[in-house]
């Protein structure tokens, strides 16, 4: 059976999984000797290794383009590009924020905010299974429209006066193996291209 690989860094903590059908047969964050590595290859034939796969069984990269940290999402996304060109397999994007909002959600609107250069925040608003909002802003800006939310859960790394503390700042990764499998696969020449801020 085929493999998908899954790459998650935009919260500042790499993370590499596979997945075989629908279930994670390998997880780096799981593992506290490997947990954190920037060791993408290390990673990759650790996990190979692990669940008997090999290179020629991998069908499909999934990977978080943020917006979070720049600098490890744009290394996670320069492997998964690398890696899909080189064995001619297309690299599906995944946004942080529909992974975060998917893990998160209970029913309620789920508000995720994550640091950005300061004074700026990512701010987004998952809702009814999808993000419905997204903005680079001031994080006075995301606070102000937050208060317009009769109730919500929070996920990201920033905390909110007043409410309870965000819930998680990284997807599981059966969720974001979920979230793949649901999106299709891509076209062979699909690649991934980080969320980026925009400086003011």
């Amino acid at each position: 059976m085929t493999i998908t690989l899954l790459i998650q860094a935009s919260n500042g903590v790499p993370a590499l999984a596979l997945g075989r059908g629908g279930e994670i047969v390998f997880d780096s964050s799981q593992d506290e000797t490997l947990s954190g590595s920037r060791d993408y290859r290390m990673l990759l034939e650790t996990g190979l290794a692990a669940c008997g796969g090999a290179l020629s069984d991998l069908s499909l990269i999934a990977c978080d383009i943020g917006p979070g940290g720049l600098g490890v999402t744009r290394t996670a996304a320069a492997f998964a590009n690398a890696l899909g060109f080189a064995r001619g397999i297309p690299v599906l994007s995944l946004a942080a924020f529909e992974l975060l909002g998917a893990e998160v959600s209970t029913g309620k609107p789920v508000a995720i905010l994550r640091r950005a250069a300061r004074p700026h925040v990512h701010f987004g608003i998952f809702r009814d299974g999808k993000l419905a909002h997204y903005e680079h802003c001031l994080e006075k800006s995301a606070i102000n429209q937050l208060s317009d939310l009769d109730d919500y859960d929070l996920a990201g790394n920033i905390e909110v006066e007043g409410h309870d503390a965000p819930i998680t700042n990284m997807a599981a990764m059966n969720t974001m193996l979920e979230r793949a499998l649901d999106a299709g696969t891509p076209g062979p020449e699909a690649r991934a291209y980080p969320i980026v801020e925009v400086l003011e």
